[in-house]
């Protein structure tokens, strides 16, 4: 077992000392376990192990079950609940064979689970007429699943660039454990700060030199777990608006739902891989434009700050009103807007390659 403030180092620790230990050994494991070069999302150079989701688990097994926090009881019930969404992750990442559709149905599961364990849902957003419909336990239980599942895939759609997706799940804890402690909710308050400095592990070692990916298995997993703690924040605390949380994950939703969008209008298929994210466009359209002659693998880390300038803003406001609705209404309306305003003026920069949402 180990005590005091080893309880919170050594589970980040932990997880960069095995991330750096699956790169060390990817000769034993890459055939299996390395991300290829070929692919129109495919911006690195080298083969690299995408299995950053292993070292991140197995963190976070240290931070309940070794550690003597007596906060660690949420945490130890999200991570069993994460286990579906977790283990497809994993199978997509070493055979390429778990599809869309399973994985959206294993994060669905996990949702279910999470429900089932801890017995939070969403039982309202502040919005009077749909208040009215979530008070009947059937609805709240299929609008929090399907939330919870898509804030999951959306953690994996912003995983193209060193760092993206980890720092925003870094960011997004942060605001939440913040908000948490403002109003009390020590569990929370524990259960973020341990969320923090495990992905915080993995970090150091995928950012800047790309080393490793987070893979699948790591985004559904952070994405599930960002989204369960995002579900309880304000339903454990009802000084909480529920629009606080959803401000702060309001990035990778955002990408998700405008991703969606495009492809429904482009008539492909949800699953097809293209290269029109917004973290790509500024990517292809501002890094390698402006900074040709930096190398290629630190050009891809370059992207990640542009990014996380939207996801500063967004939990900086959650954090400093995280009582008031109709503001985070408008705050998150403002971000909508900013975001589509940035993209579209990055389509412009190379109207070749436009994509089909104008």
């Amino acid at each position: 077992m180990i005590t005091g403030i080893s309880n919170y180092i050594l589970p980040g620790l932990a997880t960069a000392i095995i991330s750096q230990l699956l790169v060390l050994t990817k000769g034993f494991h890459g055939k299996h376990t390395s991300d290829p070069t070929e692919g129109i999302q495919k911006f690195h150079e080298c083969h690299t192990p995408r299995i950053g989701g292993i070292a991140i688990f197995c963190g976070l097994i240290i931070a309940c079950f070794l550690s003597t926090i007596p906060e660690t009881k949420l945490l130890k019930l999200m991570l069993i609940a994460s286990l579906p969404a977790f283990a497809a992750g994993v199978i997509e990442d070493l055979t390429k064979k778990a599809g869309v559709n399973r994985r959206l149905v294993a994060t669905i599961l996990s949702g279910t689970m999470a429900w089932w364990l801890t017995g939070y849902t969403l039982n309202h957003i502040d919005i009077q007429g749909i208040d009215i419909l979530l008070s009947y336990l059937p609805i709240s239980l299929a609008f929090t699943v399907f939330a919870v599942a898509g804030i999951s895939n959306a953690a994996n759609i912003i995983d193209g660039f060193n760092g993206l997706s980890s720092g925003t799940m870094m960011i997004c804890f942060s605001a939440l454990g913040i908000i948490a402690w403002q109003v009390g909710d020590i569990d929370l308050l524990h259960t973020c700060l341990l969320l923090t400095l495990v992905t915080g592990g993995f970090f150091i070692i995928n950012f800047p030199l790309g080393k490793i990916f987070l893979g699948d298995s790591g985004a559904y997993l952070l994405g599930f777990m960002l989204a369960w703690v995002a579900v309880m924040l304000p339903m454990r605390n009802p000084t909480v608006s529920a629009w606080a949380p959803f401000l702060i994950c309001s990035y990778p939703f955002i990408e998700t739902t405008y991703s969606m969008g495009r492809r429904v209008i482009k008539q492909s298929s949800p699953s097809q891989p293209d290269i029109d994210h917004l973290h790509s466009l500024i990517k292809i359209n501002v890094i390698n434009r402006h900074f040709p002659n930096i190398p290629k693998h630190i050009r891809n880390s370059m992207v990640s700050p542009f990014c996380w300038i939207i996801v500063i803003i967004s939990a900086t406001i959650s954090v400093g009103y995280f009582k008031e609705t109709p503001l985070l209404i408008a705050a998150s309306i403002s971000i909508f807007t900013l975001y589509v305003i940035v993209y579209k003026i990055l389509t412009r920069l190379n109207p070749s390659k436009e994509p089909a949402l104008k």
